[in-house]
């Protein structure tokens, strides 16, 4: 997934309403259960809400893994 202002419905629908609502949504558990400081998770916020700049940039590459039992 390639995000910038070239392409402002995925700057909107896929960046701001899907990936900033899911992380920031997490923040509560993730502070609370110790897997990431206040301050870390905070300037992590910070830096997607940057890509969503006239001159930012977001790069998203999706896997899929497949296992197989022997």
């Amino acid at each position: 997934m390639y995000v910038d202002a070239s392409r402002p419905e995925l700057v909107d629908g896929f960046t701001n309403k899907t990936l900033e609502a899911m992380i920031e949504g997490v923040r509560p558990a993730a502070v609370a259960s110790g897997l990431i400081e206040v301050d870390r998770f905070d300037a992590g916020i910070a830096a997607l809400h940057r890509t969503t700049e006239a001159d930012g940039v977001f790069c998203y590459t999706f896997f899929k893994g497949v296992g197989q039992k022997e």
